[in-house]
């Protein structure tokens, strides 16, 4: 994944997650890093407020509440629904550090139907 096909997935995401709710209590940063793709390593951050997205970046984040660690082959599933980020978690897959309640809520929020329509509309875009 190069940085502008990063860059082009964040707006992607941006777009197709205006509205998607989650939980009410879905608040603070979260930094995915994911390890071992053909570009090096790369990282993305999403900020939550009141169970909605508000920012979505390229790069890390100082401070983050959470930190979720993929490798490139495990994010590529997440991104297209050929791995469910719980079962990730369940497995070890995903790793994570930091608070486990905006893992839970983040989690939880990725389980919705409409969460699942806003990825699958993004990995379209992305496919484009």
């Amino acid at each position: 994944m190069t940085t502008r096909s990063l860059e082009e997935w964040v707006v992607a995401v941006q777009a197709e997650t205006a509205g998607l709710e989650g939980p009410a209590g879905l608040a603070g940063t979260v930094q995915v890093d994911v390890t071992g793709g053909p570009d090096g390593d790369v990282s993305v951050h999403a900020t939550f407020d009141g169970g909605c997205l508000t920012v979505v970046g390229v790069g890390p984040t100082p401070g983050p509440d959470a930190t979720l660690t993929l490798t490139a082959p495990d994010a590529a599933d997440v991104l297209t629904g050929e791995l469910d980020p719980s079962v990730a978690f369940m497995q070890g897959r995903m790793k994570v550090a930091g608070e486990m309640g905006v893992v839970l809520d983040l989690l939880s929020m990725a389980s919705t139907d409409g969460a699942r329509a806003c990825r699958d509309r993004v990995a379209a875009r992305a496919a484009d």
